[in-house]
């Protein structure tokens, strides 16, 4: 009998998930609850699971389930894991983690207190070319990593949750956490300044902005986010004696790496996978069979961090969740402007 998966939502990415666990050796995909049982039904038919529940807590109840995948609606993830971890079930909590530090801060509390396994589904740290390219830099393939460029865009213009407030919504939380791992893997945690620049929707969402990162060391880091459309994907790292090209930082598929005259020395493509999913998976069974409370390819530590940095350009945009204004009533936001530049310390 294989590890049991349990699944607790049945949008998109829980579908990509579902496509990859039952392709996956030693893994069964075990369940999946929905806020509505004929939805559930529906994705279980679909994905082959063996069995559905019509709420959440149902499923997490289920003796059997072994790991349980959280992809619901950002604003919903706090309250769900902590359901689960009190549960005593193990968690892979799809990202963002959570709203803000404090509710990730809360819920890490919670699993280090019950002894309960809980681990960002930041997929793109546990992929095999993420920990190629950080061998790279090891070698000091491009001598001393100075700056790193990045960008990623989606038109999720459509997309409602995105445009709302109430529900986390933002490209920011969505996808800019993306570009914001990689740079943090690249070249660290020690961040002397943030500067942004933003444009937000009618709705106070974000819709795209600039992120520049200065280092104590003087690297910087630059990454473009937006929820208007389409870009590239693309990062580069550049190095004292050459680059590093890397694309799509969403699902790598290849890395360039050139000397400081411009000439390719190596081109490095993605070995064949699932979908990429498998590894985050293969990575929390580990731990869990281990007897772990985290993954190392993404620690407690990480995402608290990121959730940090999340916050500071949150900050300095004047922009907080409902949920937040509510435990906060003495806050006052400014105006939302259609555009602004500012700067803030860590």
């Amino acid at each position: 009998m294989g590890f049991k998966f349990g699944i607790i939502g049945a949008g998109v990415m829980s579908g990509r998930m579902a496509d990859t666990v039952r392709q996956m050796k030693d893994v069964d995909l075990y369940a999946v609850a929905a806020r509505e049982e004929e939805r559930a039904k529906e994705f279980a038919d679909q994905y082959g699971a063996e069995t559905f529940y019509g709420s959440y807590e149902a499923l997490m109840e289920d003796e059997q389930v072994e790991l349980i995948y959280i992809a619901v609606p950002n604003h919903l993830h706090y309250q769900v894991a902590r359901d689960c971890i009190r549960h005593g079930k193990p968690v892979l909590l799809e990202k963002p983690f959570t709203l803000n530090e404090n509710q990730a801060e809360n819920l890490i509390r919670l699993s280090e207190l019950n002894q309960v396994f809980l681990c960002e589904a930041m997929w793109v740290r546990f992929m095999p070319m993420m920990m190629r390219i950080r061998k790279e830099l090891e070698r000091e393939r491009i001598g001393e990593v100075i700056s790193v460029t990045a960008d990623m865009g989606y038109d999720l213009r459509e997309v409602e949750r995105l445009l709302r407030l109430d529900m986390g919504g933002g490209a920011l939380l969505d996808i800019g956490v993306y570009p914001l791992s990689f740079v943090l893997q690249i070249i660290g945690n020690e961040i002397d300044n943030i500067s942004t620049s933003v444009v937000h929707m009618n709705s106070g969402v974000d819709a795209q902005e600039l992120i520049n990162l200065t280092y104590s060391n003087g690297a910087m880091a630059g990454f473009y986010v937006t929820m208007l459309a389409n870009t590239k994907k693309r990062a580069v790292i550049y190095g004292t004696e050459g680059r590093i090209e890397v694309e799509d930082i969403n699902c790598y598929s290849e890395y360039r790496i050139y000397d400081d005259k411009d000439q390719l020395i190596e081109e490095t493509l993605k070995e064949p996978q699932i979908s990429g999913l498998e590894y985050e998976v293969e990575s929390c069974i580990h731990a869990i069979r281990n007897h772990k409370l985290e993954c190392p390819e993404m620690t407690h530590y990480d995402t608290l961090f990121q959730m940090r940095v999340l916050d500071s350009v949150r900050k300095i945009w004047n922009m907080q969740f409902p949920q937040e204004k509510e435990a906060s009533s003495s806050y006052q936001p400014s105006p939302s402007p259609m555009g602004s530049s500012t700067q803030s310390k860590m």
